[in-house]
């Protein structure tokens, strides 16, 4: 009798466990999902009382969410004031398209054509690719193209690449479905980039399939440079040409930016309060409605921050 009552306990136990792993699963998807599309905008307190009120899960999940999503490096701390969703600021980009690329070509040359399974499960990755892309489920094309890309790692067999690979794409995958969400074209323009993408995609399987490693990396690459162009012509408006975001060299007698803005008196609109970050929310509307712009200065210029600059 005391036995059938310890398994019971043991089972019942099982199961509060089983529900709580679910309920923490959902949490984190449901919290990914709306970083990613920018619902949670960048640098957002991310505040419990906020959570539980706007998602239907409780302390205890909503807290491992966090725990996975600070490991995912979509959330960030900021000096022991709580859990805030990461900045995309153009500094944190231009770094992480840098590493982006760099990832994609060690994968590339790493990438085991014995795999057995690689060659059908990228496949069916892309058959699911090309559903969501038929309906232009943004987010959806930025998940399966993730699992595409997500796969390749894996052929690797090197647990290192894989983990920072994957740390790699999910800070990706919100920065694509903010080019995606901002570039402003037509239906046709768009099914042309999905067609474009989805024909490196084959390209990419194909070059497996006959064990071609050197159109392979060149391919990845390319595919790799394709996201950092589509961004620049986002930012920049210009599709032809790609923005350097690098510091001004010491040497260069290139144009800086000075750092001071001539503003609509609607833009305080944008500014929340003390916790809003104006390189982030406020810059980052602005751009996406093309009401940011910049003026050249070729005179002399001399910067009055401070009381000593201006003595």
């Amino acid at each position: 009798m005391k036995n059938t009552t310890k398994i019971k306990q043991i089972i019942k136990s099982s199961s509060v466990k089983k529900d709580s792993a679910s309920l923490a699963d959902l949490a984190t998807s449901e919290l990914r999902n709306k970083i990613l599309d920018l619902s949670l905008t960048p640098s957002e307190h991310l505040e419990e009382r906020m959570l539980l009120e706007r998602f239907p899960f409780g302390r205890t999940p909503i807290r491992e969410a966090l725990n996975r999503l600070m490991a995912e490096g979509l959330v960030e701390t900021k000096n022991g004031r709580g859990a805030y969703v990461a900045s995309m600021s153009i500094w944190h980009t231009l770094q992480l398209l840098e590493a982006y690329v760099i990832s994609e070509r060690v994968v590339a040359s790493l990438i085991k054509f014995d795999d057995v399974n690689l060659i059908s499960d990228l496949e069916a990755i892309q058959t699911e690719y090309e559903s969501v892309s038929k309906n232009a489920d943004i987010l959806g094309i930025t998940e399966k193209n993730n699992r595409f890309h997500r796969r390749l790692a894996q052929a690797t067999g090197n647990r290192f690449i894989i983990a920072q690979h994957a740390d790699l794409h999910n800070l990706a995958r919100r920065l694509s479905f903010f080019v995606y969400s901002s570039e402003n074209v037509s239906a046709k323009e768009f099914n042309l980039q999905v067609s474009r993408i989805t024909r490196q995609h084959y390209e990419i399987i194909g070059f497996i399939q006959s064990q071609n490693r050197s159109e392979l990396v060149s391919l990845i690459t390319e595919h790799a440079v394709l996201f950092r162009l589509r961004l620049s012509a986002v930012i920049g408006g210009a599709a032809d040409k790609e923005i350097d975001f690098s510091e001004k060299s010491k040497l260069s007698e290139s144009l800086i930016n000075g750092g001071f803005f001539v503003l609509k008196p609607e833009v305080i609109d944008l500014i929340s309060g003390d916790k809003t970050t104006w390189e982030q929310e406020p810059l980052i509307h602005l751009a996406k409605s093309k009401e940011l712009q910049h003026f050249y200065h070729n005179g002399f210029w001399q910067p009055m921050d401070t009381l000593r600059e201006k003595t």
